[in-house]
């Protein structure tokens, strides 16, 4: 299992820290990776402490800081069985698409970010803070590998391949600048129009 961002409170990793023994405890070959950088020293200390007072140091590993091209962040999207997100907050998801592009599920909390990305249950899953239930169930899904697991694990492929490969980007870019031209060329006409309904006057 992997949890990629800064360690930091809108992160929420200390959510995943609690859920772990239960996780453990019905899975009891995971282990948890969290990748990322410490942006709140203080957090950070909470989340080593926590660590330590449920045993946790053999199965939950902090990596540090890996800069986004690094080999050893590829890896461990490759490795991992699955994503989680447990942020409170997170714009545009492109951690998502890293996860899909590489063949690694995603369980992710309802975040605008990723509520762009992840329909539930379809090429993804959708978990809230306040209902644990919500998370262990697709976690489990996932790490039992079953039929559901598979097939929206697929579709998650599906999408990044088909939806942000380069060609579906640029199409989407140049009908946003296309927009825009049209956008300018109506307010353009409408002034002269005043202008012209001005002169007339």
């Amino acid at each position: 299992m992997l949890c990629v961002g800064r360690i930091d409170p809108i992160k929420n990793q200390g959510w995943l820290i609690e859920q772990a023994p239960a996780i453990f405890k019905k899975h009891p070959r995971a282990v948890l990776v969290l990748a990322g950088s410490c942006t709140d020293e203080g957090y950070g200390e909470i989340i080593r402490d926590r660590i330590e007072a449920l045993g946790l140091q053999q199965r939950v590993l902090l990596t540090g800081g890996l800069p986004p091209n690094d080999p050893r962040l590829i890896g461990l999207f490759q490795e991992a069985e699955v994503l989680l997100l447990p942020s409170k907050s997170e714009t545009f998801g492109l951690v998502v698409l890293e996860a899909w592009a590489t063949g690694t599920m995603v369980l992710s909390t309802r975040t605008s970010g990723a509520c762009t990305l992840v329909r539930d249950g379809q090429n993804g899953w959708l978990f809230d803070l306040e209902r644990p239930q919500t998370f262990h169930e697709p976690l489990t899904q996932a790490l039992s590998k079953s039929d559901t697991a598979r097939r929206v694990l697929r579709r998650g492929g599906d999408e990044v391949n088909t939806q942000y490969n380069i060609g579906a980007l640029a199409a989407r870019m140049k009908r946003l600048y296309e927009e825009l031209i049209e956008e300018k060329n109506a307010i353009r006409d409408s002034a002269r129009r005043r202008h012209e309904c001005a002169d007339t006057r």
